[in-house]
């Protein structure tokens, strides 16, 4: 049963930290900019992080050592230095996306000052990260943001052309726009595998203590919960081609991203896409912010 409940857990963090503000802007821009045509491009950006996941956990079981110690010291400190500064940057910039993310969410929810909230939501994730231990941070941002589930039924709910769904899963290059389109490919595959996961993902392993009998729990935690996030992206784009593609709508701000849950299931889709988009974006930069942390304290 705790092997059970620790598959659930794992799979819960892993689609909080999976769906972060990239995933959601570059899935919905590009299902509104191609309809279904980039959706083949999503599995390829899940088997990427899925495989460079598993890989860094197997090795944190095995060493007892996160992913960036095991860099420096098996190709040595000049190379374990460039990588930790090309990572450290990344995770910066990703930081102030998802806070940014946040403190939009908060003003779609509570109207407030976005500046205000801006300031609000820096000092609640310094509370957050001080005040909870690792495994109730996990617990809280991967349970609530589950309510992101609710693209999933309004992507169904809007009843897309699932032949079209389908096509949009076979590899082909754009008719028209072929640099934009290359851009998205780029775009949604980079969204997907950006550092912080694989960090955070590894450094947790060690923090939980996880040994040789575990894992199987790490190859699930990887391969389940990683799928389950890219499910998500998948409803994101659907929804999108479906909703905004024919009518030519560009979203420009995650108001209109929570339109594609409130149009198919009113006020309450749009609530509860906001609040999983809080706490998804919101479980991302603490991931971020302590696999930075872990990573420079090593």
């Amino acid at each position: 049963m705790k092997r059970i409940f620790d598959i659930a857990l794992g799979i819960l963090a892993a689609i909080g930290g999976f769906v972060d503000i990239g995933d959601i802007v570059f899935n919905v821009a590009a299902g509104s900019a191609f309809g279904y045509e980039l959706l083949w491009v999503v599995p390829i950006g899940v088997g990427a992080i899925v495989t460079y996941s598993e890989m860094c956990g197997r090795v944190a079981v095995v060493s007892q050592r996160a992913v960036m110690d095991a860099v420096r010291e098996r190709l040595g400190f000049v190379v374990g230095l460039v990588a930790l500064l090309a990572g450290q940057l990344v995770n910066l910039l990703t930081i102030a996306a998802e806070i940014g993310g946040i403190a939009l969410a908060l003003q779609l929810l509570a109207g407030l000052p976005f500046r205000v909230l801006l300031v609000l939501a820096v000092l609640a994730l310094g509370i957050v990260i001080w005040a909870l231990p690792f495994d109730w941070i996990e617990r809280v941002f991967g349970y609530v943001g589950l309510t992101m589930l609710v693209f999933a039924v309004a992507a169904i709910k809007l009843s897309p052309d699932w032949r079209d769904v389908g096509a949009g899963f076979v590899p082909h290059v754009a008719s028209h726009d072929r640099a934009l389109y290359a851009y998205f490919v780029v775009g949604l595959i980079g969204a997907a595998t950006v550092p912080y996961e694989v960090y955070f993902y590894s450094s947790g392993a060690v923090e939980e203590r996880w040994a040789a009998k575990d894992l199987g729990v790490n190859k699930a935690n990887a391969i389940i919960g990683y799928s389950l996030g890219g499910l998500l992206s998948f409803a994101l784009m659907i929804m999108a081609a479906t909703l905004f593609f024919p009518l030519g709508i560009t979203p420009e701000s995650l108001g209109s991203v929570g339109l594609g849950a409130e149009v198919p299931l009113g006020e309450i889709g749009l609530v509860l896409g906001l609040i999983g988009i809080l706490f998804a974006v919101g479980g991302a930069a603490i991931d971020s912010a302590l696999s930075g942390a872990y990573n420079l304290a090593q």
